[in-house]
């Protein structure tokens, strides 16, 4: 019982909040922890730089760029082998010390730097991983 207990940690990295209803999601053909890592990388390629990786909590967020957008990248097991993914794009209008971070976030509009990467992201996971439509 106590080896039960103790392999049951529910400590997890990722933010306490869930993705923006805005947020991209699709399932891609491939483990959580190799869909984050693949998304690492790809970022980290394209100069994006990343400020928190876990990819044994399959969590992903970018440092700011392009002022105050953000990209953050959730993978959740589906069936075997595969993930159901959800890339958001933020950024903060404003500054506020006296509100936490997520409250002053808002999605990423059409055609800005936050929203195009993560489509540009999107699209590089679909290409080289797969994709499944149900």
């Amino acid at each position: 019982m106590l080896i039960l207990v103790a392999a049951c940690n529910p400590r997890t990295t990722r933010p306490a909040f869930a993705p923006l209803p805005e947020a991209l999601r699709v399932v891609i053909n491939a483990p959580p922890a190799r869909v984050t890592a693949f998304a690492d990388s790809l970022l980290r390629a394209d100069t994006v730089a990343v400020s928190f990786v876990s990819v044994r909590d399959a969590f992903l967020e970018t440092k700011p760029f392009a002022g105050t957008h953000r990209v953050r990248l959730w993978a959740e097991p589906d069936v075997s082998g595969k993930s159901r993914v959800t890339i958001e794009a933020v950024y903060r209008p404003r500054e506020d010390p006296s509100r936490t971070m997520r409250d002053l976030e808002r999605a990423s509009p059409p055609g800005s730097a936050g929203e195009q990467r993560a489509q540009l992201l999107l699209a590089a996971l679909k290409e080289k991983l797969g994709i499944t439509t149900y």
